[in-house]
C-alpha cells in the first residue's frame, strides 16, 4: 500500500516541478526588465539565484510530504498538499523579496513585483496540485470515512478561488502601474512613448499568464469533476445489474463526497436487504418472501383472504422410523426430499407456505391463478411420480398421503411483536389436513374434498373414486370426498408418470 501510494505521488511531484521552472522562467523575464541597472549584475547570476531559490524549495518539499501529506487520511491529502505548496511559495516570495532589497537594493516596486508573481504562479500551482492529488488518491474502497467539520462546500470553494484570482490580478496590476507611474515625466517623449509601450506589453503579459493558470485550474478541476460524475454513474450502472460489489469512491469533503457517502449507503442497505432476502429464500418461499419485503411496517398485521387449493403432503409412518436413524442422516434426506417436492410445487404455480416435521403445506391461487384446482391435483400427482426417488440409505421407501382442498383461506402474520409466522390459516387449511390424515385409513394416496372434485376437468375426475360422505374431526357436517392412487394397486412409478403425463397432455 504505501509503494502504491508512492507511485501515485510521482505526478503531483512532476507537476508541481513544472510550475517550478515556470516560475524560474517568469520570474527571470521580470527581473531583467526591472530596471535598467539591473544590467550592471551578470545575467546569470540572477538566473542562478531564482533557480537555487526553487531547487532548495524542491528538496524541502520532497523531504516534508511523506511526513505532511501522505501521512493522512486520503481524504485530508488534498488540503495538506495545498497548504503545503502554499507555505512552500510564500517562502520563496519572502526570500525573493530579501533578496531584492538586500542583494540588488532594488526600489519598493521592482522588489514587490519578483515576490508578488511568486505568490501568483505559487497560487495556482498550488491548487493545481491539490486537484491532482485528488485524481492521485482515486482508490476503489468500500471505506466512507466520516464527513469533516472543516470541508468547504463547493460555491464557497469557487468564491474564495475567484476572489482571490481578481485580488491577484488587481494587486499585480497595481505594482505594475505603481513602477511606470513613478518614471521621471521629465524624459523626452519617445523614452515616455516606449515606456506606455512597454507598459502595455508587460500588462499583456500578466494577463496573459493569469489566465492560462486559471483556464489550467479550471481544466484539471472538471477533469475531477468528470472522474467523480464517472465513477458515480458507473456504480450506479452496477447496482440496476444488480453487482454491489463496489462503493462510489469518496475523494472529496464537499457536496460530491456527501453524494458519494450517500450512495455508499444506500448500496450497504441494498447488500444487507439482499442478503435478507436470501436468507428468507432458504427459509420460505419466494413468493410468500416478495409479501414479506412488500409489507409496509403499519400494514404487517393486514391479513388477506384468498380463494385457494391447499395441499398437504406428508411421509407416512416416517417419525417412528426416524427413531432409530442418525440425526443428520434424517436431515439429509429430509433437505433433498423438500428441495424435489418444492420444486415440484413451484412448477404448477403453487407456493410453499412451511415445513412441518416430514410434512408439507402447499396453497395454489395466491397469484390470481383461476385453475388453482387442477394445478393442485397435477401437483399432488408429479409429488407421488418423484415419491420414487424418496429413499434412505439403507433403501427403505416411503408412502406419501396427500390431502388437498379448497376454500376461503386467511393470509397473515402469527407470532408475537418480536417473532411472526406468515401463514395461512382458515378453516379449508384444516380440512386439507385432515385429509392428509384420512389418506392412509382410506386406502389412498390422494384425497380431495368435493369442492376441489367440481372444479378440475373431466379427464383429471376420471383418476378419483367417490368415497361418500365422510366424518372429519372438528366438523359438524361429513364432507364429500373422492380418492385416487390406490395403497396396492399402483405402486410402479412408471405408471403413475404416464398419469400424470395424461393429465398434462389433457389439461393443455
Amino acid at each position: 500500500m504505501c509503494l502504491k501510494s508512492a507511485r501515485m505521488s510521482y505526478p503531483v511531484r512532476f507537476q508541481i516541478y513544472a510550475y517550478y521552472l515556470l516560475s524560474v522562467v517568469v520570474l527571470s523575464i521580470f527581473a531583467f526588465r526591472s530596471t535598467p541597472d539591473y544590467q550592471e549584475h551578470p545575467q546569470y547570476y540572477t538566473i542562478l539565484l531564482i533557480t537555487l531559490i526553487y531547487f532548495v524549495s524542491g528538496l524541502v518539499r520532497a523531504l516534508l510530504e511523506p511526513v505532511v501529506v501522505l501521512n493522512v487520511p486520503p481524504l485530508d491529502r488534498s488540503r495538506r498538499q495545498l497548504y503545503l505548496d502554499l507555505s512552500l511559495f510564500a517562502v520563496i516570495a519572502l526570500v525573493l523579496l530579501a533578496c531584492e532589497f538586500l542583494v540588488y537594493e532594488r526600489p519598493t516596486d521592482v522588489a514587490l513585483k519578483s515576490s508578488v508573481w511568486a505568490l501568483v504562479i505559487g497560487y495556482f500551482a498550488s491548487i493545481d496540485s491539490a486537484l491532482q492529488r485528488v485524481r492521485s488518491s482515486h482508490e476503489r474502497n468500500g471505506d466512507s470515512p466520516p464527513p469533516n467539520s472543516r470541508a468547504f462546500p463547493v460555491s464557497q470553494k469557487l468564491s474564495v478561488f475567484l476572489s482571490i484570482t481578481v485580488l491577484l490580478i488587481v494587486t499585480t496590476m497595481a505594482i505594475c502601474a505603481y513602477g511606470y507611474i513613478n518614471i521621471d515625466t521629465s524624459q523626452p517623449s519617445a523614452t515616455i512613448s516606449q515606456v506606455k509601450q512597454e507598459f502595455i506589453v508587460e500588462t499583456l503579459f500578466i494577463l496573459g499568464i493569469v489566465t492560462t493558470l486559471t483556464t489550467r485550474v479550471i481544466v484539471s478541476y472538471s477533469a475531477n469533476l468528470q472522474m467523480m460524475f464517472e465513477a458515480q454513474i458507473e456504480t450506479l450502472k452496477n447496482v440496476l445489474k444488480g453487482e454491489l460489489g463496489n462503493h462510489v469512491p469518496v475523494l472529496s469533503q464537499d457536496e460530491f463526497g456527501i453524494i458519494a457517502r450517500q450512495t455508499n449507503l444506500i448500496i450497504d442497505q441494498l447488500r444487507e436487504k439482499y442478503k435478507i432476502q436470501k436468507t428468507l429464500e432458504q427459509v420460505v418461499s419466494p413468493d410468500i418472501m416478495q409479501r414479506l419485503l412488500a409489507v409496509r411496517e403499519g400494514n404487517i398485521n393486514h391479513t388477506q383472504e384468498f380463494n385457494l387449493a391447499i395441499l398437504f403432503c406428508d411421509l407416512r409412518e416416517f417419525t417412528s422410523f426416524a427413531e432409530n436413524k442418525p440425526p443428520d442422516e434424517v436431515i439429509m434426506f429430509l433437505n433433498a426430499y423438500f428441495t424435489k417436492l418444492a420444486d415440484v410445487i413451484a412448477e404448477h404455480n403453487g407456493i410453499v407456505n412451511k415445513f412441518i416435521g416430514d410434512a408439507i403445506l402447499a396453497v395454489f391461487g395466491v397469484n390470481g391463478d383461476s385453475d388453482y384446482a387442477r394445478h393442485a391435483v397435477e401437483a399432488a400427482l408429479d409429488i407421488l411420480m418423484h415419491s420414487s426417488s424418496a429413499v434412505m440409505r439403507d433403501g427403505t421407501r416411503f408412502e406419501i398421503g396427500i390431502g388437498i382442498n379448497c376454500g376461503r383461506a386467511a393470509a397473515g402474520k402469527i407470532g408475537s411483536s418480536e417473532r411472526f409466522e406468515y401463514t395461512f390459516i382458515g378453516d379449508s387449511v384444516n380440512v386439507a389436513s385432515r385429509l392428509d390424515g384420512l389418506s392412509k385409513r382410506l386406502g389412498y394416496r390422494i384425497v380431495i374434498s368435493g369442492g376441489v372434485y367440481e372444479m378440475i376437468p373431466e379427464h383429471h375426475k376420471a383418476m378419483f373414486t367417490d368415497l361418500g360422505n365422510r366424518r372429519i374431526r372438528g366438523k359438524s357436517q361429513p364432507v364429500h370426498l373422492y380418492g385416487a392412487m390406490r395403497e396396492g394397486e399402483i405402486r410402479d412409478s412408471g405408471n403413475i408418470l404416464r398419469l400424470s403425463t395424461a393429465a398434462h397432455s389433457g389439461s393443455t
